[in-house]
């Protein structure tokens, strides 16, 4: 049974969503729900490989931005949420999750020195740099896709009391589990057969249900961040639920908008040993590094790691809100005046060749439910000129208070919004692997305070007078390299994490440093590759030498497999890591 978090007093679990099917069970997709596929048919496919959570905490309050993906049939789309109290629910801002991505994903940088060896024994050098990323969050454009197709609506459609943005929304306060079993098999819904006792709980607390589906006739291009606020000041990630339909080693990664750092109370914290990277490769065994690290002794799989602790000002604006947007200017257009007007605003481009994108992933679902592009005629060529197209449009769908009203809430409110929240004025942004063997336990983090951590970390490349090849880490240590310039395996012994700490009492506690071990395997390797070049008592060897240093060729950038999870929060005494200067 799922005990969420001590004392919880908002629980927001992730019912609905697995991060992938496993094929031999007739309910895996989801946590603890799916929508009911036909008799006979199998479940719906579903996506979650690109899926990030948000946290906002700031005046005893915590919202969760949650970015969704799905793929699948828009009619099967089905979310249920447990809630003790209604909440604000509200749009959230695809961009900014681009935004936020960008700014922080982790990049690993080489920089290639030459010693230059002259004949008066002074050693200098000269550099060049090159460098890659761990992970690839580039930024999106979007483009008109063909018209997805209509779907029916959904059963009991009377029992949706409000909408959110694509969203129908139920509440449900049901007096015992099978009322709520009733309800949600009533409504396409097939409960999984582990969650009973889990609804129990949530219902033995008083607790409500929110039901979610898309809009009828909306299609899976529609679906957008949701945003969910509620009283609190320190979430939790309900892995316990999340389980169910979990993967081998599934990447949960989590940010926190705040005034301080935050670390993992309920989990360990790890260091990464990062001479286990493949620098030469920049970084591309990073995941892997991750992985091993989280998996070693002490931290067993339940622990996080940061990749990124400061200033939020690392995060761009561009894009995410503009004051050209208006959304009370499209109301009294005429078809043909609809896209001119949305190129005035920047949230479209239409260039001479016929073709039509925008950076904004809601434009053209809105352009397609409007004003559809007539049978057989490209998207684009009609979003490009729809004037030349006025005899084969069908314009009766267009609405222009209506497409007004939903510029404003589906993109302009949003966007303000994501551009308020950046004004918060601390930014973590941690990941862990984990197993559904693992997930016996709930993370829960807190703000600590400590030190910042850079996204960027540099490695120097360095060769010597003597042609020996060197490498000079982030934290000063220095490694041989083979002749051949490829990445040293030490030691197969070697820590794959430099510490586990512990902030379960909001005080750093090392549980394990790996640091001596891997400073013994470091020396012994330099000494075996007699490259051993860490002594600054080496004399120069007069010497008159330039050797060229090659820019290290940048790796395919790894892709970063996201969940989306939500936030449960419980009251607690607000603790302060004291200023140890260490993170």
């Amino acid at each position: 049974m799922l005990n969420a978090c001590s004392r919880p007093l908002l629980v927001l679990g992730a019912l609905f969503f697995a991060l992938t099917l496993r094929p031999s069970s007739a309910h895996a997709c989801g946590g603890t729900f799916c929508d009911r596929p036909p008799q006979g048919q199998p479940p719906m496919p579903v996506d979650q490989s690109g899926e990030n959570v948000l946290f906002v905490m700031q005046d005893g309050m915590v919202e969760a931005h949650i970015q969704i993906q799905y793929t699948g049939d828009p009619e099967k789309f089905a979310w249920v949420v447990p809630v003790p109290e209604i909440p604000e629910l509200s749009v959230g801002s695809q961009l900014l999750f681009l935004n936020v991505l960008n700014g922080t994903v982790p990049t690993f940088q080489s920089t290639a020195t030459v010693e230059v060896c002259s004949s008066d024994g002074q050693r200098r050098s000269s550099s060049s740099v090159g460098c890659g990323m761990a992970g690839s969050d580039s930024s999106e454009s979007y483009s008109p896709a063909s018209n997805p197709g209509s779907t029916q609506g959904s059963k009991n459609e009377q029992a949706l009391t409000r909408s959110v943005g694509a969203f129908d929304v139920a509440i449900l306060q049901p007096s015992s589990v099978s009322e709520l079993d009733t309800w949600l098999l009533d409504n396409g819904f097939e409960p999984d057969e582990e969650a009973p006792p889990i609804f129990q709980e949530y219902l033995s607390r008083g607790y409500a249900f929110v039901a979610i589906k898309l809009h009828p006739g909306a299609g899976i291009n529609e679906i957008h961040p949701l945003v969910v606020r509620y009283p609190g000041n320190e979430p939790c990630v309900p892995l316990k639920l999340t389980r169910i339909a979990a993967t081998e080693d599934m990447v949960v990664r989590t940010f926190f908008l705040g005034n301080e750092r935050v670390y993992p109370t309920s989990y360990k914290h790890v260091v990464l040993n990062e001479s286990r990277l493949d620098w030469l490769q920049l970084g591309a065994n990073y995941m892997e590094v991750v992985s091993r690290a989280v998996d070693s002794p002490t931290a067993n799989g339940r622990a996080f790691v940061t990749e990124y602790a400061g200033t939020s000002s690392v995060v761009a604006t561009t894009g995410i809100h503009s004051s050209s947007w208006n959304s009370a200017a499209f109301g009294p257009l005429a078809p043909p005046e609809v896209v001119p007007t949305l190129q005035e605003q920047g949230l479209i481009q239409c260039s001479s060749a016929q073709s039509c994108s925008s950076t904004h992933p809601l434009v053209f679902p809105l352009l397609d439910r409007y004003l559809p592009p007539p049978a057989g005629v490209a998207p684009a060529d009609f979003y490009a000129c729809i004037t030349c197209f006025e005899g084969q449009a069908d314009f009766s769908l267009w609405d222009g208070p209506s497409f007004a009203s939903e510029v404003e809430s589906l993109i302009v409110a949003p966007g303000r919004h994501a551009l308020e929240i950046l004004a918060v004025p601390y930014l973590t942004r941690m990941i862990t692997t984990i197993s559904p063997s693992e997930m016996t336990e709930d993370p829960m983090f807190a703000e600590l305070g400590g030190e910042t951590m850079d996204s960027e970390r540099s490695v120097t490349l360095r060769r010597t007078c003597e042609g020996n090849q060197v490498a000079e880490l982030p934290d000063g240590r220095q490694l041989a390299l083979p002749s051949r310039l490829s990445w040293p395996d030490v030691d197969a012994r070697m820590p794959w994490a430099e510490r586990v700490e512990d902030y379960a009492t909001g005080e750093l506690i090392v549980l394990m440093d790996g640091t001596p071990t891997i400073d013994q395997q470091i020396h012994a390797w330099n000494a075996a590759e007699q490259r051993d070049d860490t002594s600054s008592q080496r004399q120069a060897s007069g010497c008159s030498c330039r050797a060229v240093g090659n820019r290290v060729p940048p790796s395919p950038a790894l892709g970063v497999a996201l969940f989306a999870i939500f936030g449960v929060l419980r009251r607690a005494t607000r603790r302060k890591l004291p200023n140890t200067g260490q993170r």
